[in-house]
């Protein structure tokens, strides 16, 4: 019976065991004795956190701060005060946003430094060429002067002075002007690829193109030209003597001869005619741009000063060039000019000067404050008021005005 009782006991115990409420397992401990290092399973936890930390930084992201804080206390709550590891705590948001701030610093900072280093250089490189402008100048303007030599002021412009002088060898009487460089001085491309001014560029091409000795042509012959760095001078043949037609009419006022008005518009439009075979547009046909020669009874004419001439390839012109108190009608009412109509305009202002002994204004004369005189013969009245038309269309062309009849009445000298 009591192998019984103690075989039935031992058969029930395990049953007893299962259905007991009372005799739960207890729940597990870590226990780290005082003299020892953190447990294997310890030193897993805190890889676990390092890990997490590691990738928070790889991937740029913080993580959650309760997270860092509940493996924190994991790690340190089972440990010994002796042994334990503090984490250090987690990186914020705000510091990972310096750390890209103080990276964007960094490249702002290499930027200006890049910069400030190219500004030098171009700097540095500017002065350099400065230097050498400065001192090509200065041999050129020497060169120049061991060539010719320049003596009193003729006449000034909007664009620079006119100095009579001679050439060293030969003591050629020359005209010397100086032109300042401005942006409204056109610089074309030879083929060569060298710029130079236009002014230089049209009288080289009337250079080229006259067959005849200077000093016999209708226009002053260019001589020489040097690039002086600021300005430009170009040396010009000068007769003797001479001077502008402008000054002429005062000189000789009541004393020019109809026959000596007829030469010289003669020659004007001759000269015109040459220029447009061409294709060079004046614009600023004046008693100031002529000159006269007065070596001989016969008035000899020169037209000079293309500062403002230009190569005409046809079309308007919708900016003006030229003496503003000349301006032609048809640019007010149109709001645009052509070549011939202009030129054969100027041609008429200049023998108006010539007859009239009085500055000729464009305004003026639209509102009759200048009226063309009476006395003059029906032909010469004709011959100015067609020049002078309102309408563009209505003036006739400078090969028609060689042909009027006020130009061929009698024979001229020419």
């Amino acid at each position: 019976m009591r192998y019984q009782e103690n075989s039935r006991m031992t058969l029930e115990s395990p049953r007893k065991r299962k259905n007991s409420t009372t005799d739960e397992t207890p729940r597990k401990r870590f226990m780290v004795s005082e003299g020892y290092g953190p447990s294997t399973s310890y030193q897993d936890q805190f890889s676990t956190v390092r890990k997490e930390k590691r990738k928070m930084f790889e991937q740029g992201e913080p993580l959650p701060a309760k997270k860092i804080k509940g493996l924190q206390e994991l790690v340190v709550t089972k440990e010994s005060p002796s042994t334990a590891i503090v984490c250090p705590p987690a990186p914020s948001s705000s510091c990972l946003i310096d750390n890209s701030t103080e990276k964007q610093g960094l490249k702002k900072r290499s930027l200006k430094r890049k910069a400030g280093d190219f500004l030098e250089s171009q700097n540095e490189k500017r002065l350099k060429t400065e230097n050498n402008n400065e001192e090509r100048g200065d041999y050129v303007r020497a060169k120049f002067r061991e060539k010719y030599v320049e003596l009193r002021k003729l006449g000034e412009g909007s664009y620079g002075s006119v100095f009579a002088g001679y050439r060293v060898y030969d003591e050629l009487p020359v005209a010397i002007k100086h032109i300042q460089k401005t942006h409204d001085i056109l610089m074309p491309k030879e083929k060569k690829g060298k710029q130079i001014p236009l002014e230089v560029a049209i009288m080289l091409k009337l250079r080229a193109k006259t067959t005849r000795s200077p000093g016999q042509s209708a226009i002053l012959s260019i001589l020489d030209w040097s690039d002086m760095g600021e300005e430009l001078i170009v040396v010009m043949e000068r007769p003797m003597p001479a001077e502008d037609l402008f000054n002429y009419i005062k000189n000789h006022k009541g004393r020019i001869t109809m026959n000596d008005a007829k030469i010289m518009i003669k020659q004007l439009l001759k000269t015109i005619t040459y220029l447009q075979k061409a294709k060079i547009f004046h614009r600023d046909i004046k008693p100031l741009n002529i000159l006269i020669e007065t070596r001989s009874k016969v008035p000899k004419l020169y037209l000079i000063d293309f500062g403002l001439s230009c190569f005409v390839k046809g079309g308007h012109f919708r900016i003006f060039a030229g003496t503003f108190c000349h301006i032609p009608p048809e640019f007010k009412t149109q709001g645009f000019y052509t070549a011939g109509p202009t030129t054969v305009w100027q041609v008429g202002l200049v023998l108006y000067e010539i007859l009239h002994q009085e500055q000729f204004v464009t305004r003026k004369y639209l509102s009759n404050e200048l009226k063309i005189n009476t006395s003059l013969s029906e032909t010469c009245r004709e011959f100015l008021t067609k020049c002078l038309a309102i309408d563009p269309k209505e003036r006739p062309t400078v090969e028609d005005l060689l042909h009027h009849q006020w130009l061929t009445e009698e024979d001229t000298q020419i």
